[in-house]
């Protein structure tokens, strides 16, 4: 598995090219202002072909550049259903200073789903709370999970957002808590996690408490 991020916008949001070494398929993983150009140009350098552009959830500082995205990648997008009520919101509304284009989505996502790239073998966790909609991507034989901004080193994201729900967040990591702890969790911002180093924090958590 080819992992390259890039962190980008305002508040230092994570965008991923995924990619799989043998056959150089890729998908890139959310879309921050200003991430557009770096990673078109890690695609590129890389010899990737992208197969699909997910978006984890649809807060601005994941979206901003996913139009441009797909324009140039011909990739089709994907998000849950549940994200829509917010992404239309961004849409019409914009989010200053960036203007938001429509973006479909060309297809929806649901928990059970398998995304195939190359060789790998991507399945969707619905893992809301931080926001509606919310998913994460699980490969089980590399032990790798892009989730959001469901969890972090220490932490999960907020839960005290329009749409965002702290019980919801309870369900997502009593969820994650279900993955073996050598799981490499790839959040939305900052650096990785490792499920068996977050598990106290998470079972507090899950058992009712809040950071």
């Amino acid at each position: 598995m080819h992992i390259k991020t890039i962190s980008a916008g305002p508040i230092e949001t994570n965008a991923f090219v995924v990619g799989d070494e043998a056959s150089h398929e890729a998908i890139i993983i959310d879309a921050p202002p200003e991430s557009a150009d770096r990673l078109l140009d890690a695609v590129r350098d890389d010899g990737y072909t992208v197969q699909l552009i997910v978006l984890t959830h649809a807060h601005f500082d994941h979206v901003i550049d996913a139009a441009r995205i797909k324009q140039e990648t011909g990739a089709p997008l994907a998000i849950h259903e549940d994200a829509m009520t917010q992404l239309r919101q961004i849409i019409q509304g914009g989010q200053a200073p960036y203007t938001v284009e429509d973006i479909g989505p060309d297809q929806y996502l649901n928990e059970g789903d398998e995304i195939a790239v190359g060789t790998l073998r991507f399945s969707i966790l619905v893992t809301p709370g931080h926001a509606p909609g919310q998913v994460s991507l699980y490969e089980e034989t590399e032990q790798v999970l892009f989730g959001g901004d469901t969890l972090f080193p220490g932490g999960y994201g907020r839960a005290d957002l329009p749409g965002s729900s702290m019980e919801e967040t309870r369900q997502s990591i009593r969820k994650l808590m279900e993955l073996p702890d050598g799981v490499t969790v790839y959040p939305g911002h900052g650096l990785p996690a490792q499920i068996g180093n977050e598990r106290s924090w998470m079972k507090d958590v899950a058992d009712g408490g809040e950071l």
